[in-house]
């Protein structure tokens, strides 16, 4: 188990898609991490051409890892991390 004290970093993330922007948070412990996470949530959703580097996924903030849901927890300790979708 991690310490209580876990924190995450968010990286705010919005990528040209085929249809226009998407926008998701890349919730995780590094940069590197966060572009990795993206591609992959880019592949899984049908969007593997979408450009990403850091000039779209960047660092914005970090939260307690205790405020997010058991499963999402669960994603972080065994992925490295988990993605949020958001409302372009």
């Amino acid at each position: 188990m991690g310490n209580e004290m876990d924190s995450v970093h968010v990286y705010d993330t919005w990528v040209k898609g085929k249809n226009g922007k998407l926008h998701f948070d890349v919730m995780t412990t590094s940069q590197e991490k966060a572009l990795t996470l993206a591609k992959q949530h880019l592949v899984s959703i049908g969007e593997p051409q979408a450009v990403i580097t850091l000039k779209e996924c960047q660092f914005c903030h970090s939260e307690p890892l205790v405020m997010f849901s058991v499963e999402q927890q669960r994603q972080f300790r065994e992925q490295g991390g988990f993605i949020i979708t958001l409302p372009v």
